[in-house]
């Protein structure tokens, strides 16, 4: 089947080395418990602080807020599970994969409100 599970006919989920749980929330509000979740098929979060480009590992996320900024990046502001805070700039385009209870599921960060990161599945 290759590197891709779940086949479903609209979203093909990348299947992480890690699987980590992940509550996802929409601009709209909806809410979704996602495993096998990934931003663009990484268990990491990349974006950037001022010219360095820092790439923020899944395991160190407590929760991130996502808002909008210029063309299509997205401020986001990491919560580290120590409790440190910091602003990255990301690309709003970046899909973010999952299995839902009910399917799959693909967002792009432009489209999230906040990630709340659940630990290892």
């Amino acid at each position: 089947m290759g590197p891709w599970s779940e086949d479903a006919p609209d979203t093909r989920v990348p299947e992480p080395a890690i699987s980590y749980k992940v509550r996802v929330r929409d601009t709209d509000l909806n809410t979704f418990d996602v495993t096998k979740a990934t931003f663009d098929g990484h268990v990491f979060l990349t974006g950037k602080v001022g010219k360095a480009k820092i790439s923020v590992p899944f395991e160190k996320i407590d929760l991130v807020w996502f808002e909008p900024a210029e063309g299509s990046d997205v401020l986001a502001m990491v919560t580290l599970k120590s409790g440190e805070q910091q602003q990255l700039i990301v690309n709003g385009n970046t899909p973010c994969y999952g299995v839902t209870a009910y399917g799959n599921i693909a967002i792009d960060l432009k489209h999230l409100r906040d990630a709340k990161f659940q630990g290892r599945e």
